[in-house]
């Protein structure tokens, strides 16, 4: 992680001179950059410093380290097991009044499902 903050400090720092130099000269496009580059660097050597003591936090509670672990696993599966059954009941709905639909029948021909209506068959009507 010695490289990326050394890569964060040096972006934090090359920010503020190019703000101070935008600030000097007015010229406010450069000093937006400059503030940008700044605080991004500034946020690089945060997330170094953030992942350090993730690290040593997990080497002093592994149990806490693996419920934590388990939860966000959990959450995630919830997540995509709710997305699927959303999914699968877009799938299943139908529209009634489609011609197309296919139903369930029986040896007649006659749809299964109580509304007394024949399976369409391709090409029947003029149409389709």
């Amino acid at each position: 992680m010695t490289f990326f903050r050394s890569k964060s400090v040096g972006e934090e720092i090359l920010g503020r001179a190019h703000r101070i130099a935008g600030a000097a000269t007015g010229h406010h496009p450069r000093e937006a950059l400059g503030t940008a580059r700044e605080y991004a660097g500034r946020a690089g050597a945060l997330a170094s410093d953030a992942f350090v003591g993730a690290g040593r936090g997990v080497r002093r509670h592994p149990g806490v380290s693996l419920a934590v672990g388990i939860g966000i696993g959990a959450a995630i599966t919830a997540l995509l097991v709710a997305r699927h059954r959303a999914q699968v009941h877009l799938r299943d709905d139908h529209d009634e009044h489609d011609p197309t639909r296919q139903r369930p029948t029986n040896s007649a021909g006659d749809a299964l499902d109580g509304s007394g209506e024949d399976n369409p068959i391709p090409g029947d009507s003029g149409y389709y």
